[in-house]
């Protein structure tokens, strides 16, 4: 299983987890925009605490979950490096996901947002749809 397509395309919304200037965890929910064999892509607006908490920390955890309940449930979860790289792959994310363009209708507010990408991870999966059940780890980049 590609598990960054998986996370992408049949998960796509995850919560992600980082930590504020205290030291304490933060969440939100985000989508898992695009993927490929250099990591996940994801978005937000540079005006958000989520943006400036990537900056402050260069670091974040993901998890998602698919399935109605427990037994029928696949989730992922990675954490790792996060770099900035800016509206370069922007165009690419907002048309693989046109809703985004009913969010951001215009350049005016699309001027915002900035491309994250986590590029050096670690994952783990956990397949409970089967019994008994699967599990294992995945790399991204160096890690």
């Amino acid at each position: 299983m590609n598990y960054l397509e998986f996370l992408e395309k049949e998960i796509h919304s995850v919560v992600a987890a980082t930590t504020d200037k205290n030291g304490l965890p933060q969440t939100c929910v985000i989508d898992v925009m695009d993927s490929d064999e250099n990591g996940i892509y994801f978005l937000t607006a540079s005006f958000k605490d989520f943006y400036k908490r990537l900056k402050q920390t260069g670091y974040v955890a993901l998890t998602g979950m698919k399935g109605e309940d427990t037994l029928s449930s696949i989730s992922i979860s990675v954490h790792g490096k996060v770099k900035e790289i800016g509206q370069a792959r922007l165009k690419r994310l907002l048309d693989k996901n046109p809703y985004m363009y009913d969010i951001y209708p215009t350049e005016e507010k699309r001027r915002f947002l900035t491309v994250f990408q986590l590029y050096d991870g670690i994952g783990e999966w956990y397949d409970l749809s089967i019994l008994p059940a699967k599990s294992g780890t995945f790399k991204i980049g160096r890690n």
